[in-house]
């Protein structure tokens, strides 16, 4: 046990340094809050009021799969969470808070509805079941990670209600906007928003780690969404008013996607390292277990990526979209 102490004792201090120096650099550390943790765990040994044992937290039937997913973590007991003062999720935001800039939230929905899954195979739940109880405690939960003083966004995916997005609006949370999903999908033929409409108060991402690449999405992807997206006035104007069917898949349709989204109305962008590059590498397959799943690795070295011309290239690209768009902050110049 000294052992294990003294090793977190060691990684919390290279942490601290770490953050230091990045803050030092201009850099902001963003980190991530999973939704759920683990029935193992310290937290649920610890607080096993807290949480429902003989069910477990999944997710209802999607476009991920058609059964829904199990994830076998226990379920949270809402109502004595909430009888507590939220005491332990408070403490959850204060560490979170002491670790990163700002952090993403797991599984946003599922703070406002969990989908609970009984473990002796009754019918699956939602808790809490009523939509006024569930506004509540979503609005409720976000408030306590803004009070903790980290910047959040919100992961705002999947089987999301209506609810949900309007929520994040009245309090100033950004959600994601994923193109391929961005869609006008109430109008015929499913339209693709251009990427300039994207509200400010959010963050244009070309994938998430549960999506396949952006080139392999581009590859499966039927005639006419080839042609709607090749008709969007921001690829058009990347483009230089050319159709993305005249281009090579990469990089030249990468670099429109990639670029499109830098140019995109949302205040915040992000990009998986494999769609940076225009890799078919796939991080993580929902509802599968794999040797695959979550194995992805860079071919270098982290201290090797300014050697490695593919790399140094990509940054060189990134960073010149960067200042195009005003993601990227000039670098100071030297006194004369």
């Amino acid at each position: 046990m000294l052992w294990r102490q003294y090793l977190q004792w060691i990684a919390a201090t290279q942490w601290r340094a770490a953050r230091s120096a990045a803050a030092d650099a201009g850099v902001r550390l963003f980190g991530d809050l999973p939704f759920m943790v683990d029935g193992e765990s310290a937290d649920v040994w610890a607080h096993q009021e807290d949480f429902i044992l003989d069910a477990s937290v999944g997710v209802p039937p999607d476009a991920f799969s058609a059964t829904g997913q199990d994830w076998g973590m226990p379920v949270y007991r809402w109502d004595v969470i909430a009888a507590g003062d939220y005491q332990w999720l408070r403490k959850r935001a204060r560490r979170s808070a002491a670790l990163y800039d700002g952090y993403r939230v797991d599984h946003l929905v599922g703070f406002y509805r969990t989908y609970a899954r009984p473990r002796n195979g009754g019918e699956p739940f939602f808790t809490p079941a009523l939509e006024p109880e569930q506004v509540a405690l979503g609005e409720q939960t976000l408030a306590i990670f803004l009070e903790a003083g980290a910047e959040i966004i919100a992961e705002d995916l999947g089987i999301v209600p209506d609810l949900v997005r309007a929520s994040l609006a009245r309090l100033g949370v950004p959600g994601f906007r994923i193109f391929r999903w961005e869609r006008r999908w109430h109008v015929p033929g499913h339209p693709f928003r251009d990427p300039a409409e994207y509200p400010a108060l959010s963050v244009a991402a070309s994938g998430t780690h549960d999506t396949e690449s952006m080139r392999v999405w581009w590859e499966r992807a039927d005639i006419d969404e080839h042609e709607q997206v090749s008709d969007l006035p921001t690829i058009r104007r990347v483009t230089g008013g050319r159709s993305l069917l005249d281009l090579p898949p990469n990089p030249d349709v990468r670099d429109a996607l990639l670029e499109a989204l830098y140019a995109s109305g949302s205040r915040l962008f992000l990009a998986p390292v494999p769609d940076v590059f225009g890799w078919t590498a796939r991080i993580n397959e929902p509802a599968t277990i794999s040797d695959d799943n979550w194995t992805f690795r860079l071919p270098w070295l982290l201290d090797r990526l300014d050697e490695t011309p593919e790399a140094a290239e990509r940054q060189a690209k990134l960073r010149a979209w960067g200042l195009e768009y005003g993601r990227t902050k000039p670098r100071p110049q030297p006194p004369l």
